[in-house]
């Protein structure tokens, strides 16, 4: 694990995301209007923000900032107790959003499920990575598979998601065009 390339890692997480996108573009076509077709412009649009955030590493930034208001507002000692506040907020937020995402999915197909669960990994991922506790951050600097173990979890939510919008492709490519005639 000594010739680890972090960089690398997060372009091989960009192009799975990358990747994604299309199909989840496809799938948002060939879907009907309505809760369908809200579901999959949300994915699209949260693989596209995950992608986004994977090469432009706002989450750092973020931290960055906020220990300098931390610093400058003079409550940096009492930072600990803002991050556990943000993670509960973070957290009932997902919830919150997994809660309404799951709503808008009922009754509809086996893509969108899958798709969902994928979305739903990624999400509890986000989520373990904000906590950033030590211990966690042990945890996913692991090696598995031959790299590290936040790799692993990443690349499995993004290949669940893309699972589930191919499916949805696919399904929408073989569904019978209506005629213009009626």
């Amino acid at each position: 694990m000594d010739g680890f390339d972090a960089e690398r890692a997060a372009w091989i997480i960009t192009a799975a995301y990358a990747l994604t996108l299309p199909l989840l573009a496809l799938a948002w076509r060939g879907s009907a209007p309505g809760r369908e077709r809200i579901f999959w412009s949300l994915a699209l649009l949260g693989v596209l923000a995950l992608a986004l955030n994977k090469q432009l590493d706002l989450q750092t930034q973020l931290t960055a900032f906020g220990r300098q208001m931390a610093r400058d507002g003079g409550w940096y000692a009492a930072r600990r107790e803002v991050q556990r506040l943000f993670i509960i907020g973070l957290a009932a937020g997902m919830a919150a959003v997994a809660l309404g995402l799951g709503w808008m999915a009922r009754r509809l197909g086996g893509p969108v499920w899958v798709t969902l669960a994928g979305l739903l990994m990624l999400g509890g991922f986000v989520l373990l990575r904000a906590a950033s506790f030590h211990h966690v951050d042990r945890l996913l600097r692991t090696g598995l598979l031959g790299t590290r173990a936040w790799v692993v979890i990443e690349l499995a939510g993004i290949a669940v998601v893309l699972a589930g919008s191919g499916w949805a492709a696919w399904r929408a490519r073989r569904a019978p065009t209506p005629s213009p005639l009626g």
